[in-house]
């Protein structure tokens, strides 16, 4: 029997689930100091435990290849040679370096040490197809709100991502949506591996919201950050967040109108009939949560697509991180199956679409090509990668968890190997697609987001409308 399957970016990085909306609402104001870093201090004991962990979780860990294992030994060993001389946040991060090298997105270090033990600025960013941008903000940095950020002390934001993907392992659009933030907004963090030249502070170059270029230093907010995790793009949403207090400001008024996209951000599975007999699925996750059962919803909305089969699907698997591949796997595979004589299923992805949020994206395509387009941005994992762990490993003097990988998966060829591969007896499940590049690739632009228009949507809607 299959066991809860690919693990989901969110756990991965040391948050529960992809928590949402109905998790994340208004809570009792928290203070939100913007305060100096305290250095913690960590006993030579407490350090050795730590690296007892990490040696145990490079035991447990199966997708290095035999190069990047043997370069990750050799850090191991320096490590516990060198251990009393490296501060908590050095230390975090000579973790990050180690575990990156296994260049694999369900093998990352939690950000959560960033908003528990360290710190970061008093903003929250996204990154656009054209850009990094400040969509949250205090009131004290209200200015920058719509501001994209072009660097931080000195290094243009593009080469600073180079450099801090060293620090994570797997795709690019992955480590975008969920590391990247964090670790770019933290001036201890980015102190510690020489990129910032105040633990306390950061000094950004900017492309302000009226078009003209200034720079500013923003001081940090001190930790544990009241403002913490939430799934990428609930920081989009113009509400008021877990652990926001009044002071915490939005790039689009609070009454904004939202996108099809954004709404009923309480619901994990939604499905709507559309215009011109469009019916429109929406999967935030690929688990359900308090009862909320993803197969029951792919039972129910079967039923209504086979008892009036829609001139087009679109599946809307963006921001999708994962959970249970097996909760939808038959349904996405049956998808072109249920629209009209001559329809297609449109899948919508992006950057955020991740592990069995990859495998729902293209089953539809496996199942039948000439009958499915991606539409989107690429998805946020290469076609090769290793999942199928449990909770991970604990580093208890840091505060941080280790997710680890034990069974291989391919998207691209198919993976047969029945001693690493983990669906080579699931027949129709090991689907081989080639590629995971979007048929056609939409940009999503911030002067799109900030007006409500959502052009992946959008396109797929044209789409349909040309169609015979």
């Amino acid at each position: 029997m299959i066991r809860r399957l690919l693990m989901i970016v969110g756990l991965a990085i040391g948050v529960a689930a992809t928590a949402l909306v109905a998790q994340i609402l208004v809570t009792p104001p928290a203070t939100s100091p913007i305060a100096q870093a305290q250095p913690a201090t960590t006993s030579p004991t407490a350090r050795a435990d730590d690296l007892k962990q990490l040696r145990r979780w490079m035991t447990l860990d199966q997708s290095f290849s035999v190069e990047a294992r043997s370069a990750a030994e050799t850090l191991l060993a320096e490590y516990e040679r060198d251990a009393g001389e490296y501060t908590d946040a050095e230390f975090y991060m000579a973790v990050r370096r180690l575990v990156g090298l296994a260049e694999n997105g369900h093998s990352n270090v939690s950000t959560g040490p960033i908003y528990r033990r360290f710190g970061l600025l008093p903003l929250r960013t996204y990154w656009f197809s054209d850009g990094l941008y400040v969509v949250r903000a205090r009131r004290d940095h209200e200015a920058l709100l719509g501001a994209r950020i072009t660097a931080i002390d000195g290094t243009p934001v593009k080469e600073l991502e180079e450099i801090l993907m060293q620090y994570h392992g797997g795709h690019r659009g992955a480590f975008r949506r969920y590391a990247g933030l964090p670790l770019m907004l933290s001036p201890p963090i980015l102190h510690a591996v020489g990129l910032a030249a105040n633990p306390e502070r950061l000094a950004l170059d900017i492309v302000g919201a009226d078009g003209e270029p200034a720079a500013t230093t923003v001081a940090m907010q001190a930790a544990p950050v009241s403002a913490g995790y939430v799934p990428p793009w609930v920081l989009l949403l113009p509400i008021q967040l877990r652990g926001e207090d009044e002071g915490w400001l939005t790039v689009r008024d609070r009454d904004a109108p939202l996108p099809l996209y954004f709404r009923e951000g309480a619901e994990r599975f939604r499905y709507h009939r559309l215009e011109r007999d469009v019916a429109y699925i929406q999967l935030r996750a690929n688990i359900g949560v308090d009862g909320n059962r993803l197969k029951d919803f792919t039972k129910e909305v079967k039923e209504q697509l086979e008892h009036s089969p829609p001139r087009a699907i679109i599946l809307d698997n963006r921001q999708n991180g994962g959970g249970d591949l097996t909760r939808s796997a038959d349904f996405a595979l049956e998808l072109p199956e249920l629209v009209q004589d001559g329809g297609k299923v449109y899948v919508l992805t992006d950057q955020a679409t991740f592990s069995a949020g990859i495998y729902t994206s293209f089953f539809p395509k496996a199942a039948n090509a000439e009958r499915t387009v991606i539409v989107g941005e690429h998805v946020g994992d290469f076609t090769r990668f290793w999942a199928e762990a449990p909770d991970g490993v604990q580093l208890p003097d840091i505060g941080t968890r280790i997710g680890y990988a034990t069974q291989m998966h391919d998207i691209g060829i198919g993976c047969d190997d029945r001693t690493i591969c983990h669906l080579a007896r699931r027949g129709k499940w090991n689907i081989a697609v080639g590629s995971l590049d979007p048929d056609i690739s939409v940009p999503t632009t911030f002067a799109d987001f900030a007006v409500g228009f959502d052009p992946v949507l959008e396109r797929a809607l044209h789409e349909i409308a040309e169609s015979p």
